[in-house]
């Protein structure tokens, strides 16, 4: 039988993070306080690698909280929002499209609606602000997921989720 010892061990090779990861993805009309970046994704004979947080970037992500939420197939999430922390979801695998509603009173993009088509093709994290109301569809016909990486810890004794059901006519969006 070998013996093996740390030492046998090779360390890996250093790497600098590129400009483009985590950038911002430029989008028109983005709600006050939206943010949108760019996922890195490291490949290699393996399989990848994809970051969702680091303060290697920016040292004031820090993740007091993370989950991971599976929805079922053309499911529909909708609709929420956070008095206060504000959701990061990151979305790696599946499709889903994402609804944000602006109606905050004195914001600047107050009534605004964005709309994006986020997942394996379009790999972002998406941080959204306390009172932007959100809700969102999975595209496929199979369960996609997404890891949620809010700015607090879930209190369960004091739930910081507001909701409205779907389909509400005060919401001006209808997922098809």
């Amino acid at each position: 039988m070998t013996t093996l010892r740390l030492e046998d061990f090779v360390d890996d090779t250093p790497w600098t993070p590129s400009a483009t990861e985590f950038a911002d993805v430029p989008l028109p009309d983005i709600i006050e306080g939206v943010r949108v970046q760019r996922l890195p994704v490291h490949r290699d004979l393996r399989g990848e690698l994809t970051v969702l947080i680091t303060a290697l970037t920016d040292e004031s992500l820090t993740a007091p909280h993370v989950y991971h939420v599976r929805a079922e197939p053309r499911s529909i999430r909708a609709w929420v929002y956070h008095k206060r922390q504000a959701d990061r979801l990151a979305y790696v695998d599946g499709r889903f499209r994402l609804v944000l509603y602006d109606l905050r009173p004195g914001s600047k993009t107050h009534g605004r609606l964005n709309v994006m088509d986020v997942g394996a093709e379009n790999r972002v994290l998406v941080t959204i602000p306390p009172f932007v109301i959100h809700g969102l569809r999975n595209l496929d016909d199979q369960p996609s997921a997404f890891v949620n990486m809010p700015t607090k810890p879930y209190d369960p004794a004091w739930p910081d989720k507001s909701r409205i059901p779907y389909g509400h006519p005060g919401i001006p969006y209808v997922f098809d």
